[in-house]
């Protein structure tokens, strides 16, 4: 019986042990959880916000380019035979080229167009002056203006209107980019007797980019 009391009171004792030991390790799990919670949570707070402006400017800037100087001289030609008029077909000169760069708006100055028209001085009697502006040609990008007319504008003292559908683009710059411009004297119809010699003048011409 004792001897029974004995084997009892270590079962006892070892179930006790045995009891402790399972509490400690949930206790040691539920502290292992608690720790995974808070450092998750600490985690979840390492975020920053900034804010970013993004400001595009409005832009209608325009320039004549050449290799030489922008200054251009159209000659008539003097007849090498008795009895033909003075020539026009080499009073031609296609050396400059016109470069510009546009940003418009989404609903506001959605495109732009290009006028041309003489500032000062005047053409000679009997004859007229004709700019036209080739096809887009160069290193560019974006919507391009073109002609308002295969034949281009005789030039006034008017604003006479030579690209239209300008939108947001820029031709490349320098020669070779942008729009060639022909320059070409021609005869006034029936007004060949009004030509003078001593008529030679300057004018100066005005190119002006506007919205539409």
């Amino acid at each position: 019986m004792e001897h029974q009391l004995k084997t009892s009171k270590c079962s006892q004792e070892h179930t006790t042990i045995l009891l402790f030991t399972t509490r400690m390790k949930r206790l040691f799990i539920t502290s292992i959880v608690i720790l995974t919670k808070l450092f998750v949570v600490a985690q979840s707070n390492d975020n920053v916000e900034t804010t970013l402006t993004i400001a595009i400017p409005e832009v209608a800037i325009m320039d004549i380019e050449s290799v030489g100087s922008k200054n251009i001289t159209l000659a008539l030609e003097t007849p090498t035979e008795a009895g033909s008029m003075v020539g026009v077909s080499a009073a031609v000169d296609s050396s400059l080229w016109l470069n510009y760069s546009s940003v418009t708006g989404k609903k506001s100055n959605a495109s732009r167009k290009i006028y041309v028209r003489m500032a000062s001085g005047s053409i000679p009697n009997g004859l007229r002056l004709r700019v036209t502006p080739l096809n887009y040609s160069g290193s560019g990008d974006g919507n391009i203006g073109v002609s308002s007319s295969p034949n281009g504008r005789v030039i006034n003292r008017s604003d006479r209107l030579i690209l239209k559908n300008i939108n947001t683009c820029y031709t490349g710059d320098g020669t070779g980019n942008g729009h060639q411009l022909v320059y070409k004297l021609e005869y006034r119809k029936n007004q060949y007797h009004k030509i003078k010699f001593d008529q030679s003048n300057t004018v100066t011409i005005i190119y002006t980019i506007t919205d539409n």
